[in-house]
């Protein structure tokens, strides 16, 4: 089962990253938030364009 964990970085900010039945890492925040809650939103706004987001090619 794949896995969306909440940890805290060494800067002491809240951070997620997704993780594969055999834990790879293949997505993680690229930004540190000051509180969980706030880590949360995020987490939960991503779910939710994620699954209507449409794939697309980009040249950068």
């Amino acid at each position: 089962m794949s896995i969306l964990q909440l940890y805290v970085d060494k800067a002491s900010q809240w951070r997620w990253r997704l993780k594969t039945n055999d834990q790879e890492i293949v997505g993680a925040s690229g930004m540190g938030f000051d509180s969980k809650e706030e880590c949360i939103l995020y987490v939960e706004e991503v779910l939710k364009y994620a699954k209507i987001a449409d794939i697309e090619e980009s040249d950068e």
